[in-house]
């Protein structure tokens, strides 16, 4: 139901316009006012320029001349002296300072404002901030703000039992906008201080995620509630409204309750060196509906969390870094055996980085018909680092070896 009483708001203006214009003393306040701002601004533009030659460019003190002072001491200066010019007028008339009280009201918001912009680094809402402040203390000041609110109320949407009025939508766009950028603020300034605590990288993904949902739910909650919705009455269409993306959104919930799984289990961190299938790669973040990893070929991977959840995964630096390298070779019938695995493992010990506990070992595996099939097998320390470095080399000495030893590979 639309009800529009705007004759009712603008006789309320009409009224009230009336009344501050036949108050008794204004002319005085007015008078006062305007002395007590010029005063202010002179003696701040008067001090501002003595500090600049007293903390020159280069002096530890210039940050105070140069960007403190600009900020702050132009409406302390204009309040402290509209202070001084309401007590003078309760001496010279005995009557309420409103004007001059106005006046102080709205200096105290070019204050805030300034604050706000200077620590905001005149990011955009801190000027829509301060510009609905300056709205409300003017319409404050001039008595206007209860007819204005009374009257962007009865502007409504009205249901049995679900009230929407135009006085709600206006707060809750405020709100919305002004929560949801404090919640980013806060969301990334405590991101920030978890990582310098001292916590597993599981823990602390897991608190940052939790953070975030929290603040965003918060938020949603308030604007909600300074919107005037009731949110009882929204007990049913959120129920409606979970079954509905329970179904319609089963992939994004499966993605996002199995990276909890994955965080809470710590079975996959970041860093870690893991295959899923035939995609192997470092896992370099562990999002909240994927995870990516990076191949050896440098191409980045985002896999779903439910595929290493559901699929079987191998984590080759689960509860360690070693890996085992194997190199299958044949050789020509009626070479000695014995030579060869005398050869293959001393190839392997000369490597320097092959791990001796366990140590090489060196096999005759297989009799087929190209030759006499063996394997070698030695330990690396850190599949971080790669398995084809390690590999490559110890068949170069193999290689050379066989050829001093005239030793010749099998013929595929």
């Amino acid at each position: 139901m639309i009800d529009v009483t705007s004759n009712e708001f603008w006789t309320t203006i009409q009224s009230q316009v009336n009344k501050v214009l036949t108050h008794p003393g204004l002319d005085v306040q007015l008078f006062l006012a305007i002395m007590a701002i010029c005063i202010g601004l002179l003696a701040s533009l008067l001090i501002q320029r003595l500090s600049l030659r007293r903390f020159p460019p280069g002096h530890k003190y210039h940050w105070i001349a140069d960007s403190l002072l600009p900020t702050l001491l132009s409406p302390v200066l204009v309040i402290l002296c509209l202070f001084i010019a309401a007590w003078l007028f309760t001496l010279i008339l005995p009557f309420h300072s409103y004007a001059i009280a106005g006046f102080t009201k709205i200096t105290m918001v070019w204050l805030i404002a300034r604050v706000l912009l200077y620590i905001a680094q005149r990011h955009f809402m801190a000027y829509l901030i301060s510009s609905v402040l300056l709205i409300l203390t003017l319409l404050s000041v001039s008595n206007l703000l209860t007819p204005a609110q009374q009257s962007l109320n009865e502007i409504a949407f009205e249901t049995s039992s679900f009230r929407l009025s135009l006085l709600g939508i206006v707060k809750g766009t405020f709100s919305l906008i002004v929560l949801f950028w404090g919640a980013g603020v806060l969301s990334k300034t405590g991101e920030r201080w978890i990582r310098q605590l001292n916590l597993n990288f599981n823990a602390r993904e897991l608190s940052i995620k939790f953070l975030r949902i929290a603040l965003y739910t918060v938020a949603s909650v308030l604007t909600l509630n300074e919107m005037g919705v009731d949110l009882t009455a929204l007990t049913v269409f959120g129920g409606a409204l979970a079954v509905g993306l329970g179904f319609g959104l089963q992939k994004i919930t499966s993605n996002f309750i199995s990276g909890i799984i994955l965080l809470f289990e710590r079975t996959i961190q970041a860093g870690d060196l893991i295959q899923v299938g035939t995609d192997k790669g470092w896992v370099r973040q562990l999002a909240i509906r994927h995870t990516l990893i990076e191949t050896s070929d440098g191409r980045e991977m985002l896999i779903p969390n439910e595929d290493l959840i559901t699929s079987r995964v191998t984590n080759w630096t689960y509860t360690n870094t070693r890996a085992r390298v194997d190199i299958p070779l044949t050789v020509q019938y009626g070479t000695n055996a014995d030579l060869v695995l005398s050869l293959l493992l001393q190839a392997a010990k000369e490597h320097p980085e092959h791990i001796t506990d366990p140590p090489p070992s060196a096999f005759l595996t297989e009799f087929n018909e190209h030759g006499m099939h063996f394997l070698l097998t030695f330990w690396i320390p850190d599949i971080k680092e790669g398995m084809n470095g390690a590999r490559s080399e110890v068949m170069l000495r193999i290689t050379r070896a066989f050829a001093a030893q005239n030793v010749v590979f099998a013929k595929a």
